[in-house]
């Protein structure tokens, strides 16, 4: 459930506003919906991810990829027709990382500022 939350209001909010608005929708829904870190790194993670990756698909394929391998020659890349797959990869775990660190923060903010009750 947290990784279709923070997949569909990512990408929405991401159509008007700039791609670090993953961070706080993370960190919101996760403070809201996710049972443990673990659930709430994973899920962003996992969603962002899987978003950005699809998203990059949409972008990339139709123009054969001429922005993409742009990009990992500037990154540097040995030449080979597989660049643009590298380059989504490498944006996906950026995108993945800052999403997955903000919902593990959103979790612990709610445990430190609401802690649950112990029996």
């Amino acid at each position: 459930m947290l990784f279709l939350l923070i997949a569909i209001i990512s990408l929405i909010l991401q159509l008007f506003l700039p791609w670090w608005i993953i961070a706080p929708v993370a960190f919101a829904l996760a403070a809201w919906r996710a049972n443990s870190g673990k659930n709430a790194f994973f899920s962003a993670f996992l969603a962002i991810f899987t978003l950005w990756i699809i998203v990059g698909l949409i972008h990339t394929l139709p123009n054969e990829n001429i922005l993409a391998n742009r990009v990992a020659g500037m990154l540097t890349l040995p030449l080979n027709s597989f660049n643009w797959l590298i380059v989504l990869l490498i944006s996906g775990i950026i995108g993945g990382i800052a999403a997955g660190f903000s919902a593990l923060a959103g979790r612990y903010a709610k445990e430190a500022f609401m802690p649950t009750k112990r029996k």
